[in-house]
């Protein structure tokens, strides 16, 4: 507010003292009179100057003031404005935190007793799952086995241009695909570019579902754990190809640099994006070959930990055959299977060798049948499989039984034959020729 009193102190400060009357007569000393007369003139002249003098000082001091008071109001008006914004940014935040607990908080009944009866799966089919909702996949093997490979054709399927991998269906996404090419970023463009060179009259819509990051992330995502999740929210994604982890966060050996990357993934998660991640594996094996568990994945333990599938390609850089080993299930373990990449397309496609194939090698036994521990050496070529092994190759026969490929007998029916337990006969009928063979989706992959 402007202070009135401020001005009123200065009202009559102006007016000086009267002027004194004309002493000379103006008949008797007209000269006198007339020289008094203009000097008396000059002095009227000059108070009135200094009047307006006075009167132009208090309205420049007047303005001063003004453009004073008016700068610091402005000055109050904007932090009050600022204010306000920034109480309204910390309510909705408050109110997201709320909303978000709420979502994540259940009864015990509904946490415990609703369950589906297989987890929704993003990639596979029944209990058959690699990739489950809500858990991440992750995609490891040494150099030039095909994980941008099998990841390219993933990333297909999701943007909706094709329906399955290997064999088994994929969902497609709701939004966005972000596609992370962090490790050699030319490379996986060319060898991406190839699965896609066929969709050029596509192309506007390629430009609105994908989006590619190229070379390094904005943030270490172990050390900002929220970065992973505020990049895909940033470019409206709710799948995420990580490629590969070595690039989003340095130091995958340590255990603090492995839990921040977990936390990472798992915030993401949380807020329903879903992920894939291509990884590295430790040089060799116990043997120096093929890793044959999970810790043949490379980096800390919780890496692995937090992903709900584990995916091992393996093989020497260039192979056209790899093995595809399912380390970590959300349910059933898929495979082992032999993956077939045609360098032409850049594809891959499960690949059927007769020399592991235990429905060919049930039908090359048709009088004797095949037993678990004989399916078990055929499916991990193992000349003496393990027991764990054979559990694995029971379960598998079992699922062949029920996609109607394999019959089972048992051991105390009289006809398992050789005393050698359960065994398992080809279903096919004797009509069946080479010819007549049905195509590569018979085995439900």
């Amino acid at each position: 507010m402007i202070d009135t009193d401020y001005w009123d102190r200065w009202e009559g400060m102006e007016v000086l003292a009267p002027v004194e009357p004309n002493p000379f007569d103006p008949d008797r000393h007209p000269e006198e009179h007339a020289a008094f007369e203009r000097q008396t003139a000059g002095a009227r002249e000059e108070v009135e100057q200094a009047k307006e003098r006075r009167r132009e000082e208090r309205a420049a001091a007047k303005a001063r003031y003004l453009e004073d008071e008016t700068e610091r109001e402005l000055v109050r008006l904007k932090a009050r404005h600022a204010a306000e914004q920034r109480w309204t940014q910390e309510q909705a935040e408050q109110a997201k935190a709320a909303a978000d607990d709420a979502a994540r908080v259940h009864d015990g009944a509904t946490f415990l007793l609703d369950l589906p009866p297989t987890p929704p799966a993003l990639w596979g089919k029944g209990e058959d799952i690699l990739w489950a909702r809500g858990e991440a996949l992750m995609i490891a093997g040494p150099q030039g086995v095909g994980k941008t490979t099998i990841a390219g054709q993933l990333l297909r399927a999701v943007a909706g241009l094709h329906h399955e991998v290997l064999g088994l269906p994929v969902e497609p996404c709701e939004q966005r695909v972000l596609y992370l090419a962090m490790d050699r970023p030319e490379q996986a463009r060319r060898n991406l570019g190839r699965m896609f060179a066929g969709n050029t009259d596509e192309r506007a819509f390629l430009a609105e579902i994908l989006r590619f990051w190229s070379g390094p992330p904005p943030s270490d995502f172990a050390a900002d754990p929220a970065s992973l999740l505020r990049l895909a929210q940033q470019h409206g994604a709710d799948v995420v190809f990580v490629d590969s982890l070595k690039d989003a966060a340095v130091g995958l050996s340590k255990d603090e640099v492995g839990a921040g990357y977990n936390r990472a993934r798992q915030l993401a998660l949380a807020e329903g994006v879903q992920l894939v991640e291509l990884h590295h594996v430790v040089k060799n094996g116990a043997d120096g070959g093929k890793p044959n568990n999970i810790n043949g994945i490379y980096g800390s333990t919780w890496l692995t930990s937090g992903a709900g599938s584990v995916v091992l390609l393996w093989g020497e850089p260039g192979d056209p055959v790899i093995d595809f080993v399912h380390l970590k299930q959300p349910m059933n373990e898929v495979g082992p299977l032999k993956v077939l990449h045609n360098r032409t397309t850049g594809l891959a496609e499960v690949f059927h060798d007769e020399d592991t194939d235990v429905v060919a090698l049930a039908r090359r036994c048709a009088s004797t049948g095949v037993s678990a521990r004989e399916a078990a050496g055929c499916i991990f070529s193992a000349e003496k499989p393990t027991n764990a092994q054979v559990e694995k190759a029971r379960r598998k026969l079992r699922e062949l039984v029920k996609q109607g490929l394999l019959t089972e007998r048992a051991a105390n029916d009289g006809k398992g034959g050789r005393g050698q337990g359960d065994r398992w006969f080809a279903a096919a009928p004797a009509s069946w020729t080479e010819e007549e063979e049905p195509s590569d989706d018979r085995y439900g992959q």
